[in-house]
């Protein structure tokens, strides 16, 4: 639990620094440009940085991979069926696919489970690249269509051009051709993705200070929590049973289940989505998975 804590409270002290910036000199207008900065240069260059040390040759079996995607793509699937059978408004659909199943497996997962499992960041960094590459192709066409209502050239071209996307097509490129990008190069990248999650905490926490509006329906931010924290980890767990356990596959559990991310707040401000409802439980199943990661350690027998 205190390694939890420890890496979380980084994350909450710059949501405070936000709001204390809100109360002070920042004004409606820094969220914006924050976001921005974070859309077109720093979050592009986070997801680049991460999945070009991928190593590959150092991962000997991709079996949990085919796994990982079966049910990741299954639960995009069912919560995109079930809430538009249901007649829910696309920035609720929309809200939930991408809440739901993408987590912060890197900024938060991965220093806890390197921690836990010292020897297979090669297999972590690979669960981070497998969410990050579902999140902006399947998802972000998701995103897209529930925009232009429709698919085709127009949309896949606008898809093409969303600089998270090509982040992700353009680092699996490099990896699959062996081509090694100069030093000074990865190290410029480097120093972009570093301000990333710092700058988007800041933006959330200033968004935050500014109120939650009375709007938002409290019941699906309990949703999106249960959603992320239970049911998502014991989807895996029923898989790490089946398939005998294994380290590799307690990764997995443990990756599902991790709170929000940031990253889906980052999106709401492109696409249709529930962008207050979304921090809000950021910061809650932050504070939650102080408890439930734990947990998950102790079924898992990791600690």
């Amino acid at each position: 639990m205190q390694l939890i804590i420890q890496t979380l409270l980084p994350l909450m002290l710059l949501i405070a620094l936000g709001s204390v910036l809100k109360l002070t000199i920042a004004d409606d207008t820094w969220t914006k440009v924050l976001n921005k900065l974070a859309i077109y240069l720093l979050f592009p260059a986070l997801i680049f940085s991460g999945m070009i040390k991928v190593k590959l040759e150092t991962i000997d079996d991709l079996s949990f991979i085919y796994g990982n995607f079966i049910i990741l793509v299954l639960v995009i699937a069912t919560l995109y069926l079930t809430l538009k059978h249901f007649g829910f408004s696309k920035s609720i659909v929309n809200t939930y696919v991408i809440s739901v199943f993408f987590g912060n497996v890197g900024y938060l997962g991965f220093p806890i489970l390197s921690s836990l499992f010292p020897d297979f960041e090669g297999i972590i960094s690979m669960h981070i690249a497998l969410y990050t590459f579902l999140l902006f192709t399947i998802g972000i066409a998701i995103l897209e269509f529930s925009v232009h209502q429709k698919i085709g050239m127009s949309t896949l071209k606008d898809t093409l051009k969303n600089p998270l996307l090509l982040a992700v097509l353009f680092s699996i490129f490099l990896l699959w051709m062996n081509i090694k990008l100069p030093f000074v190069v990865l190290r410029t990248v480097d120093l972009l993705a570093a301000g990333a999650t710092p700058i988007i905490l800041i933006s959330l926490g200033i968004f935050l200070a500014q109120g939650l509006p009375k709007h938002i329906e409290y019941k699906h931010v309990v949703g999106l929590i249960s959603l992320k924290l239970l049911l998502m980890p014991l989807l895996f767990f029923i898989y790490f049973l089946l398939s005998g356990g294994g380290t590799n596959l307690a990764i997995s559990v443990l990756e599902a289940g991790m709170p929000l991310a940031i990253t889906p707040f980052i999106l709401g401000e492109l696409y249709p989505m529930e962008r207050e409802m979304i921090a809000f439980s950021i910061v809650i199943s932050c504070f939650l998975s102080v408890f439930t990661l734990p947990l998950l350690m102790l079924l898992l027998g990791v600690v």
